[in-house]
């Protein structure tokens, strides 16, 4: 054992010396041969404990970050035999490589639609193609929910095992990323026109080092920070990391598992905490003062009956179609219908809470206007009938839009 581990540290030492004399100017295709010569048996751990190290001794984290894509170069070959760690699905590693897969389509998108533009003349206009990439690249800012996940999740727990370094050097290389999207959407919404000529030379520029940014991290986390994290993590890490992961939201991906580790894992002991005087939810969470203000805003009309066919809720809106009162609330949904419909209000009920049915449709013109009455079954996550919604919305000015509006135009104040 001490042999090998012996072994290891010497491979380290050599990279160590290597990437020093990199720091010190030599030239990479030099430093590079040699790397190749020397070092056969280098593991994606090597790499890391190499970064670990150099900060250590001195060398400074940010420039370990200036060296990282150069040093990453170099070990590519011994990388590349490296496979991308497999996890069940659901289990945090997983969900970041998904969101991984989407980046990388999403890359493999801008680059083909770089490569259309070549076949375009000089002087044609590119602004259409340019506000298609321009579509995909607000797409990536996603990216930045992937980046979080990481540095506030998973980066502490190296933090707690002493090795901090690498994952300073992996944030900076994150706020590259960051900054190099930001810029580049932020270049193209300034323009109004451009020839085909500019957007290749703005593609060449500023769009390809962004793409090549993302592809890079990709490319460290599943060779090297994803396979060092799986060896340092425990199981409860992992579980503590899954328990918190929705409250910063994914990246391109929603997790389609649930992921269920050991029973040996303690399971309540990072469950998301809601902010005080929040109401949490599947999908986010809102304040009471924010819950009435988005109900009361909805531009259709909502009631809640429950499962015992009792009316609980209706929404606020300034313009109902038909009239409300907190008089209903508390009354049994028939009782709040003319007994010549009341019939059908059995009949929906009914179907719902069998499973017979999921909807009920209804449109009626109402004094010219396109009144749109639709009924839903609302559900647990098992299927058990929880009540009915009812919604109705005023469709008249909406089935007579034609055309289209693609720029700012205010309709007039009310």
């Amino acid at each position: 054992m001490s042999e090998i581990i012996n072994n290891r540290q010497q491979r380290i030492e050599i990279m160590k010396n290597l990437i020093r004399r990199l720091h010190n100017g030599e030239s990479e295709e030099q430093i590079k041969r040699q790397l190749e010569t020397a070092l056969d048996e280098a593991e994606y751990s090597d790499v890391f404990q190499m970064e670990v190290q150099l900060i250590q001794e001195g060398l400074p984290a940010e420039k370990v970050q200036e060296l990282c894509d150069t040093h990453t170069r170099v070990l590519k070959k011994h990388l590349d035999l490296s496979e991308t760690p497999e996890t069940l699905p659901g289990h945090p590693v997983n969900t970041f490589v998904q969101e991984n897969r989407e980046l990388t389509k999403s890359t493999g998108q801008v680059r083909l639609m770089m490569k259309a533009l070549d076949t375009l003349p000089e002087d044609a206009d590119a602004t259409e193609p340019m506000r298609a990439i321009q579509g995909v690249l607000n797409s990536l800012m996603d990216v930045d929910k992937h980046y979080r996940r990481k540095e506030y999740l998973l980066f502490p727990y190296f933090e707690k095992n002493k090795l901090p370094g690498p994952p300073m050097v992996m944030w900076g290389k994150h706020d590259e990323v960051r900054d190099l999207l930001k810029e580049t959407i932020a270049g193209l919404q300034q323009v109004e026109r451009m020839s085909a000529a500019e957007a290749k030379a703005y593609c060449l520029f500023t769009v390809t080092p962004a793409m090549e940014a993302i592809d890079d991290m990709i490319y460290k986390e599943e060779k090297i920070l994803f396979p060092t994290a799986l060896d340092l993590l425990s199981e409860q890490d992992w579980y503590d990391i899954y328990a918190q992961s929705d409250e910063y939201g994914y990246c391109l991906y929603a997790p389609q598992f649930e992921w269920t580790p050991s029973d040996a894992v303690n399971k309540g002991a990072h469950k998301p905490q809601t902010p005080e005087g929040r109401v949490q939810m599947p999908t986010g969470s809102f304040s009471i003062e924010e819950l009435i203000a988005t109900f009361s805003t909805l531009p259709f009309d909502v009631t809640f009956v429950d499962k015992d066919d009792t009316v609980r809720y209706f929404t606020p809106g300034k313009e109902r179609v038909f009239d409300r009162s907190r008089a209903i609330l508390g009354r049994k949904v028939q009782y709040c219908h003319p007994p010549k419909s009341v019939h059908i209000v059995n009949q929906i009920i009914a179907d719902f809470k069998s499973g017979k049915q999921e909807r009920a449709r209804f449109w009626i013109n109402m004094g010219g206007r396109l009144i749109y009455i639709c009924y839903y079954a609302a559900r647990d996550p098992q299927g058990n009938y929880l009540g009915t919604l009812e919604v109705t919305q005023d469709l008249t000015e909406v089935r007579g839009l034609e055309g289209e509006r693609r720029l700012l135009e205010y309709d007039a104040k009310d």
